[in-house]
C-alpha cells in the first residue's frame, strides 16, 4: 500500500486537537491521504473538512463508506457511539483506529475483535501509549532485567478536574452516569502500566465522591456549578500474577503534583517516570549505582502517534501494538473496577492480549 487512505467520523474537539493534525503530518509526509470526514452537523463537517484539506466531507457515515474511498476509518466519535461506528467500518471492509474506550462492554468490544479477524482487518486503539518510543524503552528494560524481579508499580492518573481548564466546553457530563475519572484518565495509566507488565490478572478497588459539588473556573461556563453523581476518587489495586503488584489512582482530585507520574520497584533497582517540558524522562536507579537518565529514541513528528502506528501498520507490515485484544483487556479493567469497589471484593479479569 502506497498511501493509506483515511476518513474520520467524528469533527468535534478530539478529531481537530490531535487526529486530523496528526493526518496532516501524514499527508505532508506523503504517507497517507485524507479522502473524507464525517459528522452529523453539516456545518462542522463541511468547515473541518475545508480546513484540514479532505477530498470530501459527509452527514451520513453510511454513505460515506459506501462513496468514499478509505482503507482506515479513525473514530472521534462519543463514547456512546463507538462500538457502533466500529462494526458499521469492519462491516464495511475498512480498517479501523478507534479513540477510547472501544467499547463500553466486554461483549461488544469480543464481538469488534471477532469481526476484524474474520475480515482480515486492523483494529486498533487508543490510547497510543505502547507505540510510544519511551514506554516501549521501559518495557525493554524490565524485561531485560534492569531492576530485576519487578515487586510492584505505582501510577499516577489523575488531574484536578475537567471543570478547571480552560477549554470551550460544559464539563457537567464528566459528573454524570456513563462517565467516571477511571475511563476518563485512568484508561492512560493502565494502558502504559499493562504495557509494560502485561494484563491484569485480578482487580480491587476503593472509590467514592470526594465533593459533592464542583464549581468551574474556567472557560465560557465559568461559574456554572456542577452536581457530582459518580465516584470522582478511585483507586485500583492491581494483580499481575507470581506476586508483581500494582496501584493506580484514577481521580479529579490532584490539583498539583511533584511525584513521578510512575515508578515501577524490583529486587535490583527502580524505574522512575516523570513529565519534563511536555516529554517524559525515565531515571533508573541500580543497586549501588546513580541514579542515570535512560535516553529514548525521538517519536515520529505527529500529535497522533496512534494514527501513525496504524498507518505504518498498513504500508509496511510492522506489527499492531494497539491491538483490539488490549483494547477489550482495558474495558474489562475499567469497567470491573466500579463493580469490585461496590462489592468490597477482589475481581478475577477474564481477558488477556
Amino acid at each position: 500500500m502506497d498511501k493509506v487512505k483515511v476518513a474520520v467520523v467524528g469533527c468535534g474537539s478530539i478529531a481537530q486537537g490531535m487526529h486530523l493534525p496528526g493526518i496532516q503530518g501524514l499527508v505532508q509526509a506523503g504517507l497517507a491521504e485524507l479522502t473524507a470526514v464525517c459528522d452529523v452537523v453539516p456545518d462542522l463537517a463541511r468547515t473541518v473538512g475545508e480546513r484540514f484539506g479532505a477530498q470530501t466531507h459527509y452527514t451520513e457515515m453510511e454513505r460515506m463508506l459506501a462513496e468514499a474511498d478509505c482503507d482506515l476509518v479513525v473514530n472521534c466519535t462519543r463514547i456512546p457511539e463507538h462500538f457502533a461506528v466500529n462494526l458499521t467500518a469492519l462491516q464495511a471492509g475498512k480498517h479501523v483506529y478507534t479513540q477510547k474506550p472501544m467499547t463500553t462492554t466486554v461483549s461488544e468490544a469480543t464481538t469488534l475483535v471477532q469481526e476484524a479477524q474474520r475480515r482480515g482487518l486492523l483494529l486498533g486503539c487508543a490510547p497510543e501509549h505502547p507505540a510510544r518510543p519511551v514506554i516501549r524503552k521501559v518495557r525493554e528494560l524490565v524485561d531485560g532485567g534492569a531492576i530485576g524481579k519487578v515487586a510492584f508499580a505505582r501510577m499516577s492518573s489523575s488531574h484536578d478536574g475537567p471543570e478547571r481548564h480552560d477549554v470551550p466546553r460544559d464539563s457537567t457530563w464528566y459528573y454524570r452516569p456513563g462517565s467516571n475519572p477511571i475511563l476518563d484518565l485512568g484508561v492512560h495509566g493502565l494502558s502504559m502500566i499493562t504495557s509494560i507488565l502485561g494484563p491484569v490478572r485480578r482487580l480491587a478497588c476503593f472509590s467514592g465522591r470526594n465533593l459533592p459539588t464542583r464549581l468551574t473556573t474556567a472557560g465560557p461556563y465559568k461559574g456554572k456549578r456542577i452536581d457530582v453523581q459518580i465516584d470522582d476518587n478511585s483507586l485500583l489495586m492491581l494483580d499481575f500474577g507470581d506476586a508483581v503488584l500494582g496501584y493506580l489512582d484514577a481521580t479529579y482530585c490532584v490539583l498539583a503534583s511533584a511525584a513521578p507520574f510512575c515508578e515501577i520497584y524490583g529486587s535490583a533497582g527502580t524505574l522512575s517516570l516523570s513529565r519534563q517540558g511536555g516529554e517524559i524522562v525515565i531515571r533508573h536507579f541500580r543497586e549501588g549505582e546513580d541514579w542515570r537518565e535512560v535516553p529514548v529514541e525521538a517519536p515520529p513528528p505527529t500529535k497522533d502517534l496512534g494514527v501513525w502506528h496504524m498507518v505504518g501498520c498498513l504500508r509496511e507490515g510492522q506489527p499492531l501494538l494497539l491491538t483490539g485484544e488490549l483494547g477489550r483487556h482495558l474495558v474489562e479493567v475499567m469497567t470491573q473496577a466500579p463493580v469490585a469497589a461496590a462489592e468490597g471484593r477482589a475481581i478475577a479479569m477474564e481477558t488477556a492480549f
